[in-house]
């Protein structure tokens, strides 16, 4: 008989039972063991170890530091603190240990989103609104505001636990800033409209009193100001500092996850903290900043044990949302039990001791957070262009506005560049989808959208090769017809290279956490550099730099690396237009049509206003034109033909002084004195000035005795007989000049042999004819100037002692430079050189006589006429002749 089988639901219940009995006695357990360690264990391990009850016996390893800095305190005025010396516990178990030593890369930031805008931020009252982003009602603060962006899942333990709950970025941070009521119409407002703008939160400052009241009929725009009961401005404020934490915790403790103090001279880089603090939990114990432990002359007078430490108050400090909830409600206790006067040190004993926690012992937060420690403290940052700066998110300080606004200008810059440099990035992503799709690319993607080549510019014969320029780190060397040979690395291009340095040091740098390794710039040993008009800059650089290894074996050791960079233009946002005439615009619009009579109208007074401003030409201030002359009767002959047409006739507000020197016999001298009374007779309104003097020629002395003629507020130009000008020039040397400040010393354009460059052909009758190829710019000359008569006397005036050629005027050159005054130096295309042969006197100074040879030399023709010619004379080659 077979054996009737079980029930199918029955067989089901008895495997569930089984299921469940075994799954408690071999999951259960572990869930709790995992639970307890998490509970007791749990902590941000990449930043510091648990303190909460004391550092562990045998986990401290030394901390490595950098050199002795002055403490820093809450302004006014702000000390330093130095972050040395002492132990740091080791992480808690269950995360990594971040450990820096001096090879080490310190933790990097997580990447940038992409796309991020800081929403939220904080408006300015007065200013627009950010857009999308309504305007606050409470007249300037930021406050809450609906909607938000999704949180982040990290929440920066280490553990792997459940992040934080998200907040949208109108209630992410609290700001609030220390500050006095003197500073309330300068510092304070000066942080309100640069970086306070950007915060994704609320921004308060707390003083003794209000905003500040209007002055010059401008009322500023009004600070959210809080005024703390029974605070006031004295110092050190540690009692403000106090009730402004207990304010932050009273009112805003459920709305905000982070609150920071900061000073009112310190610049915060929104976008980059709100990055920093979502990658953090703000429900654990958290107390962020720049770690202090005192200056040398203040340790162990601080009341701190070893491998206790605080947050330096200049750089800011921030507070988790938990920190705040564990230690206001004992403030009144820290208040009582103060051990300095240093109201940094004291809220982060405050912290340590109820909050659970202390400052965190993260080497990368020296970084993050900066102090500006430079041997001679101004009270500002003044390097920009630093690496530094640019990785930091908090930097302090600024005490003058006006470098505070300086400093956010160029943060804003470099957002602009950032951007134009992702526009860059979408034109090439375009125009690769447009050759994949075998759809045609736009002009603006074939102009913005190509890959960066030495190669985009192909010149057809050999004059059209864009020439390179050598540099050093400190010199920069042409062989360009328009530049000097050498000279010095002007601040433009300083700024350049710097830049371009720090792209590529970021680059370099990109991985170098993972890879185990940082490389340091130290210098450019060498580097070739041009400009392609159509495309952009290029380099060829040699770097040394600084190899560190901080994986394995350690290592430092220098290397070297040529970098291939081209920096490419972007799209324009503007050019520059011809000058608007307003008559001719009026009666374009009359002759075109009546139904802009309106604008015609409005117009009229603008072309009243512009031949006002021509009548006026002729009254402004009189030039005194000093010319030293001896001999060269012809050359003068055609210097006062050129005077008559350009001041004389037009009657310009000039006085012609000629220094007249005259050998022995005097009989040459007599030509030239019948040529200024045959002028003067012919324009007797006209003032021209005949000064004679005996003896050798010296451009030095007759230049000083004529300038002792004029009182000190005279404007004089020293000039030469071979130039010829034009009537700009003269209003040029007015503009340029300026008394007591700014000396002219315009660059003259120099012909060359008309022999050499026209092969023999007569000249063109225009001689102001601009090319590489009819003259050069004498960057070398100083001799004409444009200087008053009290900056000649306060320079020094000439050295009379000079006698015959050339001299004189780097001399005077280098005295105004010595005497405070700054040289203003252009091309000046209102005043040509007329080429005449040179005679060295061999009988010169050696000086002198080497320097008149140099320059005889270069005026024979160019570099490239000249190897043309002797291609053409001594191997038959015509065809590379450069014709003008």
């Amino acid at each position: 008989m077979a054996v009737r089988s079980r029930r199918p639901w029955v067989s089901v219940a008895l495997g569930l039972v089984l299921g469940f009995t075994a799954a408690s006695w071999l999951i259960a357990p572990r869930v709790a063991e995992l639970s307890e360690r998490r509970r007791h264990g749990s902590s941000l391990c990449s930043y510091y170890g648990r303190l909460a009850t004391g550092p562990r016996a045998g986990a401290q390893q030394p901390l490595p530091q950098p050199q002795s800095q002055p403490r820093l305190e809450q302004s006014p005025p702000p000390a330093s603190q130095e972050l040395q010396g002492p132990q740091r516990p080791e992480a808690a178990p269950g995360g990594p240990s971040f450990r820096s030593s001096p090879g080490q890369q310190p933790a990097s930031l997580p990447q940038r989103r992409r796309g991020h805008k800081p929403e939220g931020a904080t408006a300015l009252p007065g200013a627009p609104a950010a857009k999308g982003v309504p305007e606050e009602e409470d007249g300037g603060a930021a406050g809450p505001r609906k909607g938000g962006r999704p949180g982040t899942s990290h929440n920066g333990s280490g553990d792997g636990g459940a992040a934080a709950p998200s907040s949208g970025p109108g209630d992410f941070l609290y700001v609030g800033v220390m500050t006095a009521q003197k500073y309330l119409g300068s510092r304070a407002l000066a942080a309100q409209r640069t970086w306070a703008r950007f915060i994704p939160g609320r921004v308060e400052f707390f003083s003794s009193q209000q905003s500040p009241s209007a002055a010059l009929g401008q009322p500023p725009p009004p600070l959210p100001v809080i005024a703390l009961p029974g605070v006031d401005d004295s110092y050190p404020p540690q009692k403000k500092s106090f009730m402004m934490i207990k304010y932050m915790h009273d009112h805003y403790l459920d709305k905000y996850e982070w609150f920071m103090r900061a000073d009112d001279d310190v610049y915060i880089k929104g976008d980059k903290l709100e990055e920093f603090l979502r990658s953090l939990n703000s429900s654990k114990p958290l107390y962020l900043g720049q770690t202090g432990l005192g200056n040398t002359e203040e340790l162990g007078k601080l009341g701190l044990e070893p491998g206790e430490n605080f947050c330096m108050g200049g750089p800011g400090m921030i507070f988790s949302r938990e920190v705040l909830r564990r230690m206001v409600p004992h403030i009144g206790e820290c208040l009582r039990e103060m051990y300095t006067t240093h109201e940094d040190v004291e809220v982060g004993r405050c912290v340590r001791r109820f909050g659970g926690t202390q400052c965190v012992w993260s080497y990368e937060m020296q970084q993050l957070f900066h102090e500006n420690y430079e041997h001679n403290r101004k009270g500002y940052i003044q390097d920009l262009h630093n690496s530094k700066i640019h990785a930091a998110i908090t930097l302090h300080p600024n005490k003058r506005p006006a470098y505070q606004y300086r400093l956010h200008n160029y943060m804003l810059s470099r957002k602009i560049s950032e951007l134009r440099y992702r526009t860059i990035q979408l034109h090439r992503e375009s125009a690769l989808m447009s050759k994949l799709s075998n759809s045609e690319v736009s002009k603006e993607d074939q102009q913005l959208g190509v890959m960066p080549s030495f190669n985009h510019f192909q010149p057809r014969e050999r004059n059209d090769v864009i020439e390179w320029e050598f540099l050093t780190g400190k010199l920069l060397y042409s062989a360009a017809e328009n530049q000097p040979p050498r000279q010095s690395i002007n601040s433009i291009l300083r700024t350049a290279l710097d830049d371009t340095v720090l792209q590529v040091m970021e680059m370099i740098n990109e991985n170098a956490k993972s890879r185990g390794r940082l490389i340091d710039f130290k210098e450019i040993q060498y580097g070739y550099r041009r400009v392609d008009p159509m495309h952009g800059v290029e380099y060829i650089l040699d770097l040394l730099l600084l190899y560190k290894r901080h994986k394995g074996r350690k290592l430092t050791v220098p290397v070297r690396r040529h970098a291939y960079l081209q920096q490419l233009f972007s799209k324009p946002f503007f050019r520059e237009m011809e000058e608007l005439d307003v008559n001719s615009l009026v009666e374009s619009i009359n002759s075109g049509t009546q139904s802009f009579s309106f604008i015609s109208n409005s117009l009229k007074i603008l072309s009243s206003l512009q031949e006002a401003k021509e009548i006026g030409w002729h009254k402004e201030k009189k030039v005194h034109i000093l010319v030293p002359l001896t001999g060269r009767y012809d050359i003068f002959l055609r210097f006062m033909e050129n005077f008559e047409s350009t001041c004389l006739i037009p009657k310009q507000n000039v006085k012609l002084v000629i220094i007249l020197f005259s050998g022995d016999s005097g009989q040459e001298s007599n030509k030239h004195i019948e040529l200024i009374h045959e002028y003067q007779n012919r324009y007797p309104n006209a003032e021209m000035m005949l000064i004679p003097m005996k003896g050798e020629f010296s451009r030095g002395l007759g230049l000083e005795m004529a300038a002792s003629q004029f009182d000190n507020d005279t404007l004089l130009l020293f000039c030469d007989v071979d130039l010829i000008f034009r009537g700009d020039f003269l209003q040029r040397c007015r503009d340029n000049t300026i008394q007591g400040q700014q000396v002219y010393f315009p660059i003259i354009f120099s012909q060359y042999d008309p022999k050499v460059t026209h092969m023999g052909n007569p000249p063109p009758e225009d001689d102001f004819v601009f090319s590489k190829e009819t003259g050069f710019w004498r960057d070398y000359g100083y001799g004409i100037t444009c200087i008053y008569k009290s900056d000649l006397l306060g320079a020094g005036g000439f050295d009379t002692s000079i006698q015959g050629w050339g001299l004189e005027d780097v001399d005077l050159y280098n005295k105004v430079i010595l005497a405070g005054l700054q040289p203003f130096r252009s091309q000046e295309v209102g005043v040509v050189h007329i080429f005449h042969p040179v005679h060295c006197d061999p009988n010169l100074d050696p000086k002198q006589y080497k320097m008149c040879l140099g320059s005889k030399a270069s005026t024979f023709a160019s570099t490239m006429q000249l190897a043309e010619l002797w291609l053409e004379k001594h191997l038959g080659i015509r065809d590379n002749r450069t014709l003008s």
